[in-house]
């Protein structure tokens, strides 16, 4: 039995479409891991939804809350059936603890999230100045 499939078998669950998997303010539960499928992120302001990154296979989601041990910040639904392995925060805390290089992978996931989040506020706030008639400055 191929790696992955072991994997499943113990860890994995199967997910159909539009499943929410946690919404903001949650608890966090675990860590998520797509072997197959798609999974948008989103933040929710008002009645507007704002896509944070829709990830696949290979992708994993749900660590931040983990690591700073505070609620979900985001949510996250499922965009196709998918097939997750969730890793549970203990594990996560282990996995962290012997394998630098799963480590470093994490925190670069962290940074290229922050990097779009970054590139959200900024489309944001020209919105909003243009809407205002302000002149726009970007840095």
């Amino acid at each position: 039995m191929k790696e992955e499939q072991r994997l499943f078998k113990k860890f994995g669950r199967t997910f159909p479409a539009g499943t929410v998997l946690f919404e903001e303010g949650q608890a966090c539960a675990g860590m998520y891991i797509i072997q197959t499928g798609r999974v948008r992120l989103f933040k929710k302001s008002g009645s507007r939804e704002m896509t944070i990154d829709v990830l696949g296979g290979g992708d994993f989601f749900g660590e931040m809350a983990c690591i700073i041990g505070k609620p979900r910040s985001i949510n996250a639904v499922v965009e196709e059936e998918s097939h997750l392995l969730m890793v549970d925060p203990k594990v996560l805390e282990e996995l962290f603890r012997e394998n630098t290089g799963m480590s470093i992978r994490i925190l670069g996931n962290l940074a290229n999230r922050l990097k779009k989040a970054y590139g959200i506020i900024e489309k944001l706030g020209e919105e909003k100045a243009l809407a205002s008639g302000k002149e726009v400055v970007s840095s």
